[in-house]
């Protein structure tokens, strides 16, 4: 139990120490800049900042004369970068996002097809059905995909089979650009409702490395606002249909938001410029990076999923099969142990780890530098050796990382 500020101040230190002495590869995770994140503590965060809507400046609190202007300002930005005609920024995360997508938009009986576990989907709709009420009125089926790329084909005869009410592309392993714009004619023929999940490539569609959906004919795109997008942590949906926005919106607030954490505004309004300013190059990098450490682990024998020939991944991470290698237990954990950060995923017989390189390059890091980081991969799930011995090693190398790039 903490019992001072000292405690608290201590702690924090021991964090930060450890954070900066990791390589740190989460897919899901960015480092802010001072900056943006200077903005966190500001007046907004005693405030509170419900409103209708359709109709913002109808605040259920006074008070809110420049919390309004700022927000809409923000709507303005947030448009300007992802496209649409509507925002709505009160989700304080992506998931979060999701969820009112899906309960403001859908009828009972309803079926959505989205990404699966197994295919590393963000686990919205199917672990929703975990609660009762959404088990008897939500039915979910799964997207087909091969050698990790959306199976277009399978995708259009399993809607035209079970002619879903909502398609959703996106989630938490995407390595290839899905195929919205291809998907199109079958949703308009169908009546399909598509959306798209941008809450791991929001910065990579922000720098314009990637194919904005709202373009490529998504009528919804929700998604998180770090990930590979640098800024703080939250959520936002965009979409051209007034129709769906509202109620999107009515399902949000006040079921499931009220005060809509207001601190995040300014901090994302900064991002945002941040981005424009710096996004190409830093989405470039991010790219480059993954690649040039996806085709450095397949030189060293690993198992590196999807096509070779397009260097493996589009993105900002890259997927791995370490099955053979026959790790005890979770091969995240074994990692941890040696100062890398990453996730991992059991779908079968296949063990994967995702490897995200949005955080290094903010970091500074460049593709020489994934030729040291694959051989650390190596040192540990191929070579086993001394995890203490090779952690040594990572954290010499990872606090030539502890700069930040591409920022104010």
């Amino acid at each position: 139990m903490f019992k001072s500020l000292e405690d608290i101040d201590k702690k924090l230190s021991e964090h930060l120490n450890y954070r900066n002495s990791c390589l740190n590869l989460i897919a899901s995770e960015n480092y802010a800049s001072d900056k943006v994140r200077s903005y966190l503590s500001g007046d907004f965060s005693n405030r509170y900042g419900c409103y209708a809507t359709l109709n913002p400046d109808d605040r259920e609190y006074s008070g809110n004369k420049y919390i309004n202007e700022f927000e809409l300002e923000t709507h303005d930005l947030v448009l300007s970068m992802f496209g649409g005609k509507y925002v709505d920024l009160r989700p304080i995360s992506g998931h979060m996002a999701g969820m009112g997508v899906v309960l403001g938009i859908l009828n009972p009986g309803d079926t959505v097809i989205e990404v699966a576990l197994s295919d590393w989907g963000h686990g919205l709709v199917g672990p929703m059905r975990l609660i009762n009420h959404f088990e008897k009125t939500i039915n979910v089926e799964y997207m087909p995909f091969k050698n990790a790329e959306v199976d277009l084909d399978g995708l259009i005869a399993q809607c035209r089979k079970v002619k879903p009410r909502m398609v959703i592309f996106g989630g938490s392993g995407t390595i290839f650009f899905e195929p919205i714009k291809e998907f199109r004619a079958i949703a308009e023929e169908l009546g399909i409702i598509v959306v798209y999940d941008a809450s791991h490539v929001t910065g990579l569609i922000a720098g314009k490395v990637m194919p904005n959906p709202i373009e490529n004919g998504a009528d919804i795109m929700f998604g998180s606002t770090h990930k590979s997008f640098p800024g703080p942590q939250g959520g936002f949906i965009v979409s051209n249909v007034e129709e769906y926005i509202e109620k999107i919106g009515n399902a949000l607030s006040p079921s499931l938001i009220t005060s809509h954490h207001l601190n995040r505004l300014p901090s994302l309004a900064a991002s945002i410029l941040e981005l424009k300013k710096y996004g190409n190059d830093y989405a470039t990098q991010v790219v480059k990076n993954s690649k040039a450490l996806a085709k450095e682990l397949n030189n060293l024998g690993f198992d590196v999923i999807g096509d070779k020939d397009k260097g493996f991944t589009q993105t900002h991470l890259l997927l791995v099969d370490i099955g053979k290698y026959n790790v005890e237990g979770a091969p995240g954990i074994l990692l941890e142990k040696a100062f890398i950060l990453c996730s991992d995923d059991f779908s079968g017989d296949s063990v994967q780890i995702r490897v995200g390189t949005p955080e290094i390059t903010r970091r500074g890091a460049k593709e020489e530098d994934m030729i040291k980081i694959a051989q650390f991969f190596k040192d540990v799930i191929i070579d086993k050796k001394d995890l203490e011995k090779v952690s040594i090693e990572v954290q010499k190398f990872a606090v030539k990382f502890n700069n930040i790039e591409y920022c104010f």
